[in-house]
């Protein structure tokens, strides 16, 4: 090693709020972006997502393109819509081509609104009115011959809304398009009558729709209009759901979304019923036989001030470690452990998701963020009871905002939280499972581990799709990465 590269070793150290030892970059400005995209919704500016953004296209844009389309993606990656716009804009303004190649993808990783809301921001206007004009027709014409048509007429700004702000921009969508005010009213009408938007029958008192086939997050979100509006019928639906024989859609939800419901307050005995079969309806893990076991943060940071809009930190964990605990089917099934000052092993316990929710959030301490207390807790096990290597978990899922405390040092030198489990784990005869540090809140430009650490991965976000992305084995944090946006799924994705 030469000068350069001791000053970059030097420069390429960070500490957690709590002093823990960790690096400024995983030295990969792709995986940065990666590894925090999905924990950047409550935490960070604008400037600091697009500075991310930036440095990350400067390193490969192609790489950075699939990496905001998987961030965006609803179907198959994390569902992330605010950071997918703010970095979408920022790239429009200063990297015009890349996103102009791939503005026709909008609709098919995240929603019609996120091609509307860049309207006007860019140059990229008369793109996007094409594609809107081309899809409006096309939907026009399924329409008239009685088949499927796209949701973006649910999507298009209405001309005659309450909000100013939206009935600007709905003025010139309708001037662009060459349309009338009247002809597009009435075109949006017609189509969203066709598409048969649930909004438009609550507003007309009509329950006379299919409950099995409304989308999820209208399910989740007028539960309650549900039950006082049409209750007889709909509870009959939620028993149904509940003996199999009809399927509620949770296509598009997270388990925070039923979670937090859970943990807000006085419940009915109808509206717990409506979350659990949500609960319940949620998809299985694939790999889910797997020894793994998830390690959910329940320190103060946890609980910190956030958007009401959104999930705080502690209930993307708590919702994230009671799904893998109750779909999974291995040693550690129905089990998690929580850490803050104290880590415990807790079996969960309830009769339905609020009891189950609210029994496991019980034991959150709000306290400091221990996280080397949780090795030592599987470790000191294992030795006490001479446990062979196959009693210990494969993999730790470590859902957390990644402020650990401080651990000791070893051989004099100062090291991160990792290093010091592998070298306790490895002094005492172990190999340390694989550590999946999954984070929920990303305040800081702090990293656990750097690209090509073996044993470990970095992921970000609320998505329970990621206990599917993550198998045991030959890891590393860049090979994860590699592995999703390379995938089949992004490759009509270009820079």
């Amino acid at each position: 090693m030469g000068l350069i590269d001791y000053i970059k070793k030097n420069q390429n150290s960070a500490f957690t709020e709590n002093g823990a030892y960790s690096y400024n970059t995983s030295e990969s400005e792709c995986l940065d972006l990666f590894y925090r995209i999905g924990a950047l919704r409550n935490s960070a500016s604008d400037n600091e997502i697009n500075t991310l953004v930036e440095r990350a296209y400067a390193e490969n844009p192609l790489d950075t393109m699939k990496i905001l389309f998987f961030a965006r993606d609803i179907r198959n990656g994390l569902g992330e819509r605010r950071v997918f716009r703010t970095a979408v804009e920022y790239l429009a303004a200063c990297h015009t081509e890349s996103v102009r190649k791939n503005l026709e993808l909008f609709s098919e990783y995240g929603r019609w609104d996120d091609l509307v809301m860049l309207y006007g921001k860019s140059s990229l206007d008369s793109f996007i009115i094409d594609i809107i004009k081309k899809q409006l027709e096309s939907d026009i014409i399924n329409m008239n011959n009685g088949k499927t048509v796209s949701l973006l007429a649910k999507w298009l700004p209405s001309v005659n809304t309450s909000s100013e702000k939206t009935r600007i921009l709905a003025g010139k969508i309708v001037h662009a398009l060459g349309f009338t005010e009247k002809h597009y009213r009435k075109t949006l009408s017609s189509l969203r009558k066709y598409i048969d938007i649930i909004e438009n029958r609550l507003r007309e008192r009509d329950y006379t729709f299919d409950y099995s086939k409304q989308p999820s997050g209208a399910m989740m979100l007028y539960r309650k209009a549900f039950i006082r509006n049409d209750g007889e019928r709909y509870m009959q639906y939620i028993e149904n759901v509940h003996s199999g024989k009809e399927k509620l859609n949770v296509s598009s939800l997270y388990p925070y979304d039923i979670v937090r419901k859970a943990l807000s307050g006085r419940i009915s005995a109808d509206e717990t019923s409506a979350l659990d079969a949500a609960w319940k309806s949620m998809n299985d893990i694939s790999s889910s036989e797997r020894n793994a076991i998830a390690v959910i943060d329940g320190s103060g940071s946890m609980y910190g001030c956030y958007s009401s809009a959104s999930p705080k930190p502690f209930e993307a964990a708590l919702s994230l470690g009671l799904y893998f605990a109750e779909k999974s089917h291995g040693r550690f099934a129905n089990h998690f452990i929580t850490f803050s000052e104290t880590p415990r092993l807790i079996e969960i316990k309830g009769r339905n998701i609020v009891e189950k929710a609210r029994y496991a959030e019980s034991f959150n301490e709000i306290a400091n963020t221990d996280i080397y207390a949780v090795f030592r807790l599987i470790l000191d096990t294992a030795l006490e009871y001479n446990l062979p290597q196959s009693e210990l978990p494969d993999t730790i899922y470590i859902i957390s905002d990644m402020e650990f405390d401080s651990c000791a040092e070893y051989n004099g030198k100062r090291c991160t939280n990792f290093q010091a489990a592998e070298h306790l784990f490895r002094k005492a005869g172990y190999k340390l499972p694989d550590i999946v540090f999954w984070n929920v809140a990303s305040r800081n430009q702090q990293i656990p581990v750097k690209a090509h650490q073996s044993g470990a991965v970095l992921v970000s976000g609320s998505s329970p799709k990621i206990f599917d992305m993550v198998k045991s084995g030959d890891i590393n944090p860049f090979k994860l990465m590699r592995d999703i946006i390379d995938s089949e799924r992004y490759s009509a994705v270009s820079a």
